[in-house]
């Protein structure tokens, strides 16, 4: 079964004192965290990404400024996400390519299914075209 990219909302408390979000592992998104990774201190409409998984899962959290996110199945399906607000998150699917773009400060915080491994990714455009 194919799954499909979608934004998850996520629990916040907004106050005087600033806002709170969070969310709780297989409650809150689709696996078990057992990586989280940041990006902070991104040029301004700088692009990251441009690779895909074989088998890791993310979700993706801008919790500052924007970020424009693409997503290509690999079968001529493009998908385009506007992430600016902490309290969603975008998940990503295995065997998804895609590409971020920054701007405004943007920062990004990333949960992610496996542990790194440089064998669980497609940083080759055409390879992962010819694996979908």
């Amino acid at each position: 079964m194919n799954k499909e990219p979608a934004f998850l909302e996520f629990s916040g408390v907004s106050e005087a004192r600033g806002q709170l979000n969070y969310l709780e592992g297989l409650k809150d998104i689709p696996f078990e965290v057992k990586r989280v990774y940041w990006l902070t201190e991104v040029p301004d409409q700088q692009v990251r990404g441009g690779h895909a998984h074989k088998t890791g899962e993310q979700v993706i959290v801008c919790t500052n400024g924007i970020i424009e996110a693409v997503l290509d199945d690999g079968k001529g399906r493009l998908l385009n996400y506007t992430l600016d607000n902490p309290n969603q998150g975008l998940y990503i699917p295995a065997m998804w390519w895609g590409k971020m773009l920054f701007s405004g400060g943007a920062q990004l915080l990333g949960l992610a299914s496996d542990e790194f491994s440089e064998e669980d990714y497609i940083r080759n455009k055409e390879d992962f075209n010819g694996a979908v």
